[in-house]
């Protein structure tokens, strides 16, 4: 079935709304677009993810898709890649606010390996991907989940029993005043800290990343940062400590993993 027969089939009859935003068929990915503050991230089938389940396959990217499904807020991109025996996945990315921020771009014609989880939605197979690799080995990488399956856009949570870190690379305080600095031309969030020490600036992750995120912070929170074993200067805005990840009553933003990896950003 040729490539817009099979998106068509697929879009009227399953999880999406009828709207096509975006279908590249050909061409350069779609550019990245500014977002406005959401309420909180969303993973509009990550409930179903099953980490037993997982394969990974490769092939070739014959259509870009980007819809709003019945369920959730965001925007959608979805994948159709043909494997080499002609057959075709139905790829999950994830959301457009995300996917478009990335590092490694997709784009029609490309040459994948998909690793994922494949599940059954409304009677049909799709696949999560948790990881892509582009163009082959050596290829830019887009991780997309956990291993567990939880999302990396999904940047918050809510923990059960939570234990306060502790160590002399967490800084606890209460939150004084918000700002933004610049780096690499990307606008990035920022909070100021009041330590025991004094006040601290310390980093919230890039706009567009932060303001997707339920983790709305507030003059005279109380905090706990889990930061990185040193800070970085940035001109005028001065030294930023690296949040790894910030605790406020139960609820836990995650901005890098325990690597320093920022989780909002892949393409190595």
């Amino acid at each position: 079935m040729p490539t817009l027969a099979i998106l068509d089939e697929f879009m009227r009859k399953t999880i999406f709304s009828t709207t096509v935003l975006v279908l590249a068929c050909s061409g350069a990915y779609a550019q990245a677009i500014k977002v406005g503050a959401h309420e909180g991230a969303s993973d509009v089938w990550g409930s179903n993810y099953n980490s037993g389940l997982k394969l990974t396959f490769s092939g070739r990217v014959t259509g870009i898709v980007k819809t709003r499904p019945e369920v959730g807020k965001d925007n959608e991109v979805t994948l159709l890649v043909r494997n080499k025996v002609g057959g075709t996945y139905v790829v999950d990315v994830g959301p457009t606010w995300f996917v478009d921020h990335q590092v490694a771009k997709l784009r029609v014609k490309d040459t994948v390996q998909v690793t994922g989880s494949k599940v059954m939605v409304k009677g049909h197979g799709i696949v999560l991907a948790s990881q892509i690799r582009v163009n082959g080995q050596g290829g830019l990488v887009v991780s997309l989940r956990r291993p567990s399956g939880r999302a990396y856009w999904m940047g918050t949570e809510i923990a059960e029993n939570l234990s306060i870190p502790t160590g002399p690379n967490v800084l606890s305080g209460n939150f004084t005043g918000f700002g933004t600095y610049t780096l690499n031309n990307v606008p990035y969030a920022s909070g100021v800290l009041q330590t025991p020490n004094g006040p601290v600036t310390v980093d919230l992750g890039p706009q567009w990343y932060y303001n997707q995120q339920n983790a709305e912070y507030h003059i005279g929170d109380g905090v706990w940062v889990v930061t990185g074993p040193s800070t970085f200067t940035v001109g005028q805005y001065g030294s930023i400590y690296p949040s790894y990840s910030i605790y406020r009553g139960p609820q836990v933003y995650t901005i890098r993993d325990e690597n320093g990896q920022p989780t909002y950003y892949w393409g190595q």
